[in-house]
């Protein structure tokens, strides 16, 4: 019935976790065909993959490192039967209308899709940048007959109000993992900091977030070839790698592991490399998931650990840390805290309310661990 035109992942598609997010796709989406747009086979105007594909429907994936719902496909089907309703995109968390974002884990999205089904199957589309979206072949070949050099992501909006916006599913975007800035952790470091060694720092949001704010020098430590590159575009030293074998390249005032010690066999290895390359009087910055948070706990409580390609229970991750585990490590490693605090997550309402009538027969409930989705700390060596 349709067939999917899937684009590359980017910086992304050598990654353990973007592995994980297509296994999760192509169990959701049962096609007739998968087509792949890379840097193998660009450009592939949507004039030119005319000439190939035969569908009655088009799955066009534009954003591969994405969460789809289990009903993606039957609401999208549902929409684009024939005639004036051409095109129809899954809801997302800019179009999350009266429904709460509330999420953190997979079992959470599912249950934020089931509170959907209360909203009109369809609302207008407001044009936001489409990740994905389902189109007639029909249609796309009345728009490339129109403007052969049309791009596949000005095609929901070309469409005006024959594109729809599929309310009861849902989507969510991941594309942006190692390219968040982490601007709120500079925060921590003391001021005067001038060197900075970012481990695990991908595209090097964070490391050039520090040389625009302390005007220091910035080097990043990084796995990912394609992430590493992207960094060194921007201007900064790259150590492509594992930071275990990392050689003593300088001291630096600052080493930061931003989500990086849960993704390592052994972080007090890390760390006492760490405390190796810091000058006199430097510090370490962390932040850390904390696997004690209402979602982990919550799904526990239903028989659910699904891993994922992002979060809390990330498919990379080999660690878990509560805090008083985490204290422990810095402790082992020998170092102190300077600085922290805790990254804050409310609890939902209902999972408070199921948490109070614990509390009235006498069980302990840490509710500051299970509001606290990670943990932010600046360490100084001892």
């Amino acid at each position: 019935m349709f067939d999917v035109l899937l684009f590359d992942g980017g910086t992304l598609r050598l990654s353990e976790e973007f592995a994980l997010g297509q296994r999760e796709l192509r169990r959701r989406i049962r096609a007739d065909r998968w087509w792949h747009a890379g840097p193998g086979n660009r450009p592939i105007l949507p004039a030119h993959f005319l000439e190939f594909c035969h569908a009655d429907r088009l799955l066009v994936i534009l954003d591969p490192a994405v969460l789809v719902a289990d009903n993606l496909i039957n609401e999208l089907l549902g929409l684009t039967p024939d005639g004036q309703v051409a095109c129809a995109l899954p809801a997302d968390p800019r179009t999350s209308g009266a429904v709460a974002v509330d999420y953190a884990s997979r079992p959470g999205f599912d249950r934020h899709v089931a509170r959907r089904a209360r909203l009109p199957a369809a609302a207008p589309y407001a044009g936001q940048s489409p990740w994905v979206y389902m189109i007639t072949l029909e249609a796309l070949r009345q728009i490339v007959a129109g403007d052969a050099a049309i791009n596949w992501e000005r095609i929901p909006e070309s469409l005006g109000s024959r594109t729809l916006l599929a309310q009861r599913t849902f989507i969510h975007s991941w594309s942006n993992y190692q390219q968040n800035t982490r601007a709120e952790m500079l925060d921590l470091l003391p001021a005067g900091t001038s060197s900075l060694l970012d481990v695990g720092g991908g595209e090097g949001g964070f490391a050039a977030a520090f040389v625009e704010r302390f005007g220091g020098q910035a080097t990043v430590a990084e796995l990912n070839p394609a992430a590493g590159e992207r960094a060194k575009a921007r201007g900064l030293t790259v150590h492509c790698g594992p930071f275990e074998q990392l050689q003593h390249i300088a001291s630096f005032d600052c080493i930061a592991f931003l989500d990086v010690l849960e993704h390592l066999a052994d972080p007090l290895a890390a760390l006492c490399k760490a405390h190796s390359l810091l000058k006199p009087g430097g510090h370490v910055l962390l932040a850390v998931p904390n696997v004690g948070h209402w979602s982990v706990v919550q799904d526990l409580l239903q028989g659910e650990f699904d891993y994922q390609p992002v979060g809390i229970l990330c498919v990379g991750h080999l660690r878990f840390f509560t805090r008083r585990g985490l204290e422990k490590l810095i402790e082992d490693a020998g170092f102190q805290v300077a600085r922290w605090r805790d990254s804050p997550s409310p609890l939902p309402g209902n999972f408070l309310s199921f948490l109070d009538q614990a509390t009235a027969f006498q069980q302990t409930v840490d509710f500051q661990s299970l509001a606290t989705d990670s943990f932010h700390a600046l360490i100084k060596a001892r």
